[in-house]
């Protein structure tokens, strides 16, 4: 299938049964930026910035012609070493999609096996709306002229940027293959491994009044956890959380919490620099529709895996950014090491060992407060 019947498989928003034939780069259009002929009138004032499909199919086949590439020996290089990562990507996509076709057919009755098969599957060789408003911003970035419909793009295939191009593939295209794999490996591990639950924090903290002491959220402050992986690989899918404070303390009652939606931002990061990560998502905690284990604790889970390589030491962080400060329970009592962990032993808190970047407070105690527990797999 070439450009030009992909893009007609595409249909256009206001006519449903015609296909997109046109993209507009004008930037302050109001339009929608892809679209069908009948549509063509809508964009009258900037025709000039229209291009046609057919233009778009002969500016790619001219710029990504591989024998005018070829002829450079560096670019011939650069396109060796790209086209042996493409294969090596592609080998592991093609086994990974035949695996999940075979597990999809061996558990047909399994809902929630489908639901990731299949959204997994549905991704490859896709073309879409999203594709083509990404094509539309490099035209948009490339173009010097635009003149009678026709695009007139920045001759950059010099000796220098030849040589500059292949000194990238060689020093980023295995970090790149790395990640690639690390991520096909969590998706993998979906289908094949049963999930634990690593414990770190036995119980709700009560004082020795005998009373439950929550654990205060607010915008300043950042709670950290430290652990290093043992001598297995893990995969990261969901975490414990201390449920929202109920009940009274020092005079004032928080029962309106749990009727309250606030949102906790969760971040992986390598090390101590708390100013970079390597995972982050968002949790709403809205105490009615989260699944309550252990009488205190909600269970969240993570939308992808998270890959916890060896011997690696990692930061496992919690804040917010809600205006208002609130509470949840506080846990405390440590576990024993777990073979597949070694949990935090210091107190950092307030340490110079971490790079908190914009936050007044940070939280670190080994024998109280936050993540109790996190659930992996193996």
């Amino acid at each position: 299938m070439n450009f030009i019947e992909r893009f007609q498989l595409i249909k256009c928003q206001k006519h449903p049964d015609k296909p997109i034939t046109n993209i507009c780069l004008n930037e302050q259009c109001q339009e929608q930026h892809q679209f069908c002929q009948t549509c063509v009138k809508l964009h009258v004032e900037h025709s000039k910035q229209i291009i046609y499909m057919k233009q778009i199919d002969v500016l790619l086949k001219r710029n990504t012609n591989v024998n005018e590439i070829s002829q450079d020996k560096f670019g011939l290089e650069a396109y060796n070493i790209y086209r042996e990562f493409k294969k090596t990507i592609q080998n592991q996509l093609n086994q990974l999609e035949e695996e999940l076709r075979i597990i999809i057919n061996n558990l047909v009755n399994d809902s929630k096996i489908n639901q990731y098969g299949y959204k997994f599957l549905q991704t490859i060789n896709e073309f879409n709306k999203d594709d083509i408003e990404d094509l539309r911003k490099y035209l948009i970035k490339e173009q010097q002229d635009i003149q009678k419909n026709q695009v007139i793009l920045k001759e950059n295939q010099n000796q220098k940027k030849i040589i500059e191009l292949k000194d990238y593939l060689q020093n980023q295209i295995p970090n790149i293959q790395k990640d690639i794999l690390n991520q096909l490996d969590c998706v993998n591990r979906i289908f094949y491994t049963n999930s634990q639950r690593i414990d770190r924090l036995k119980k709700v903290w009560i004082t020795d009044e005998g009373l439950s002491q929550p654990s205060i959220f607010d915008k300043n402050t950042i709670r950290v956890n430290q652990f290093q992986i043992r001598d297995k690989p893990l995969y990261l899918i969901g975490i414990y959380q201390p449920m929202l404070y109920k009940g009274s303390y020092n005079s004032s009652n928080y029962d309106s919490q749990s009727k309250s939606s606030l949102k906790l931002t969760y971040k992986l990061h390598l090390g101590n620099d708390l100013t970079k990560q390597i995972f982050k998502e968002h949790k709403i905690l809205e105490h009615e529709k989260l699944t309550i284990v252990d009488g205190h604790l909600y269970y969240l889970e993570f939308k992808n895996p998270i890959k916890l390589l060896p011997h690696q030491t990692y930061s496992l962080s919690i804040s917010t950014k809600e205006q208002k400060a609130f509470y949840t329970y506080q846990y405390s009592n440590n576990h024993i090491d777990h073979p597949l962990i070694k949990w935090q032993s210091e107190n950092l808190t307030e340490s110079d060992q971490f790079i908190k970047g914009q936050y007044e407070h940070l939280y670190s105690y080994p024998d109280i407060d936050q993540i109790p527990a996190i659930q992996v797999k193996l």
